[in-house]
């Protein structure tokens, strides 16, 4: 049987929000997307490219995934926490509106994603950059299967 790679959970991340941003209704614009070693994306990127603009970085968090025995350790639940770092320099306002747009995203796509029961908001930080005139911030997210069996036989 051929190799066949699953879905990293950054990658399935950078889809549910490209997929699902709501543009219309004069929402915020759409980011740029960037899963970090992702081939298909250019290794940098500038915020000042007045094509790209804003961006959102998806990166697994630390720990990048824990698992929970539950009982007798023959289930367990699953987390994966991912990072989303925001940049943009438009203004301070743009920040936050992408923070909403993400958390709107994550509570209506709740439970839509395959491989994960659940994407779960946890918490959004706004970051003060040494950089001028560039507003960052940082949500967290997890990716939850709950009591998921733990043997795994190949």
């Amino acid at each position: 049987m051929p190799y066949i790679a699953s879905l990293a959970p950054t990658t399935e991340i950078s889809s549910l929000l490209s997929t699902n941003w709501d543009t219309q209704s004069g929402n915020v614009p759409a980011p740029t997307f960037i899963v970090p070693n992702d081939p298909t994306v250019p290794a940098r990127y500038d915020l000042r490219n007045p094509t790209t603009h804003d961006e959102v970085i998806i990166k697994p968090d630390l720990p990048a995934e824990e698992e929970q025995p539950i009982g007798t350790w023959i289930y367990g639940n699953h987390i994966w926490k991912i990072v989303l770092e925001i940049k943009t320099p438009t203004s301070r306002v743009r920040l936050w509106d992408i923070r909403r747009e993400i958390r709107r995203i994550c509570h209506s796509q709740m439970h839509s994603m395959t491989n994960f029961q659940r994407i779960q908001y946890k918490n959004f930080t706004e970051l003060v950059e040494q950089e001028q005139r560039i507003w960052a911030g940082r949500i967290n997210l997890e990716l939850i299967n709950s009591a998921e069996l733990l043997e795994i036989s190949y």
